[in-house]
């Protein structure tokens, strides 16, 4: 290991110097974690490590693949039948955590930026990192698992790289204000309901298991703002509990995450899928052992969400608004996650069909 990690940092040092002499007067930004990035010029060969970024990418030009090497975590992304945002043909350096990402790979792309997320390239000091680095190849960090900061910040953080990278931080600013104003209207729903109804979020919903419940670091800012009383699986992204611990807790509301791949194994709920399907599958996700007698099943106050909602940053204010909608359903009432999402739509060459989330009380 430690001879491969020598043989892949000499290789990179030697990319660094033409990389170096190419230099000149660029553009500035900040990643999500506060590094300072100075590009020579508008990057043209990006690497992403987590191909949910495509998402703000997308809001922000209209052919966000054209700027696009390569990429990683592509099922992450979960399109459903809006492929089209896809980029087709793109190299793939990893799959779907970070010890399949190759590091090879990323350098024979000759990438001008990498993009990564705290899931995908935990910070630190790793060996990617390293041969990144010795190579010369700008590193930035747009989210994750691990990043524990609001939601609104987040997406603040977010926009604001994107923006300067893509040279659009008009339309970051406006992007970054709009959601911010959609969280504080969820906010304000859930202080003026003054409840917090025990709500059970799953952050991988099959049909032959239970129960993976979220997590505190990821999870907690966001169901604080809605006014939610989180089961935490862990102080992480999440963790299998034991049916037993769901039972007892005994959810008022409970919200799954489904998508389009393995339908026959969890809800049908992403881009340009039939919500009846989608229905169908929460009613059979509600009907698990563990869940069929609760409150929240009794009460028919169950609902799901494409995982896109959870992943992608520019989508938070989206999930918000359904958040707090089904957890505070009076004061609650005037929150539009629609209206949102056709918003965020009119910023894409072409907009993301629904269904991203389905209610068993909502036709």
């Amino acid at each position: 290991m430690v001879g491969r990690r020598a043989v892949l940092i000499g290789a990179a040092a030697a990319l660094a110097a033409p990389r170096l002499a190419r230099a000149r007067a660029g553009i500035e930004a900040r990643d999500v974690l506060g590094n300072r990035l100075a590009l020579p010029a508008p990057p043209e060969r990006i690497v992403l490590l987590d191909a949910t970024d495509l998402i703000s990418m997308a809001a922000l030009i209209p052919e966000p693949g054209a700027r696009l090497a390569g990429w990683a975590s592509v099922p992450r992304l979960d399109l459903g039948r809006a492929d089209w945002l896809a980029p087709a043909g793109l190299p793939v350096v990893g799959k779907l955590s970070p010890d399949t990402v190759s590091a090879e790979g990323i350098l024979a792309l000759s990438p001008d930026l990498v993009v990564a997320s705290a899931y995908m390239l935990p910070p630190g000091g790793s060996v990617l990192e390293g041969v990144l680095r010795a190579a010369g190849i700008p590193l930035a960090w747009t989210g994750g698992h691990d990043l524990a900061l609001p939601p609104g910040e987040t997406l603040e953080r977010t926009m604001g790289f994107w923006g300067a990278v893509l040279e659009q931080p008009g339309a970051a600013r406006d992007l970054a204000a709009s959601g911010r104003a959609r969280l504080a209207a969820v906010r304000a729903a859930a202080a003026a309901s003054g409840s917090r109804p025990r709500t059970y979020m799953e952050i991988m919903s099959t049909y032959d298991t239970c129960c993976w419940a979220a997590g505190h670091a990821f999870w907690g800012g966001l169901f604080g703002l809605a006014g939610g009383q989180l089961l935490e699986g862990s102080e992480g992204w999440g963790a299998k509990l034991g049916p037993e611990g769901l039972i007892a807790f005994d959810p008022e509301v409970y919200i799954a995450t489904g998508g389009s791949f393995a339908p026959e194994l969890q809800p049908g709920i992403a881009p340009g899928l039939d919500p009846d399907q989608g229905r169908a599958g929460l009613v059979r996700a509600a009907a698990r052992p563990a869940l069929k007698d609760s409150t929240a099943t009794r009460r028919g106050r169950v609902h799901g969400i494409w995982s896109g909602l959870a992943t992608a940053p520019l989508m938070a204010p989206v999930l918000a608004e359904c958040l707090g909608r089904w957890l505070h359903p009076e004061t609650g009432a005037g929150l539009d996650p629609g209206r949102t999402l056709a918003a965020l739509n009119a910023r894409f060459a072409r907009p993301l069909p629904g269904p991203l989330w389905l209610s068993l009380d909502e036709a």
